[in-house]
């Protein structure tokens, strides 16, 4: 690929990136880094508010406020570490496991609602293209 390439595949990860992030339940909105730590805990379990920070790339005061709102919402619960009685540990509730299936769900029906309109051999290629993006998502 050549540096226009390049460039033009990363602007339109970027968009499809974001476009895809925009789309979420309505009704209680998350910023991005919640929805994260909400993925994160169905993917990983119950872990630290330090260890989400250090997942997120945030700062442990930003991702204190994350959790905190939250447990707010009901979304997450806190107790105490049994190793670190200084420290908590972060679990999913179901309301923020159902929040996070809605908007998994709603991301896919539009994300699928975008493909049925490209053409048979747009859709052939992005296929082709999925473990090459996959590749480059976890390197």
């Amino acid at each position: 690929m050549d540096a226009n390439q390049v460039d033009a595949l990363r602007a339109a990860v970027s968009r499809l990136a974001r476009r895809l992030r925009n789309e979420a339940p309505t009704a209680r909105p998350l910023s991005a880094t919640g929805i994260a730590v909400l993925g994160l805990l169905r993917r990983e379990g119950p872990t630290t508010p330090q260890a989400l920070a250090c997942a997120e790339h945030v700062r442990p005061p930003t991702m204190t406020r994350i959790v905190d709102r939250l447990v707010e919402m009901g979304m997450v619960t806190k107790q105490p570490n049994p190793d670190d009685r200084r420290s908590t540990i972060v679990h999913l509730d179901p309301t923020g496991a159902d929040y996070l299936a809605a908007t998994v769900r709603q991301r896919s029906t539009w994300l699928a609602s975008r493909i049925d309109t490209l053409t048979e051999e747009e859709r052939e290629a992005l296929s082709h293209a999925i473990p090459a993006l996959q590749k480059l998502a976890t390197t």
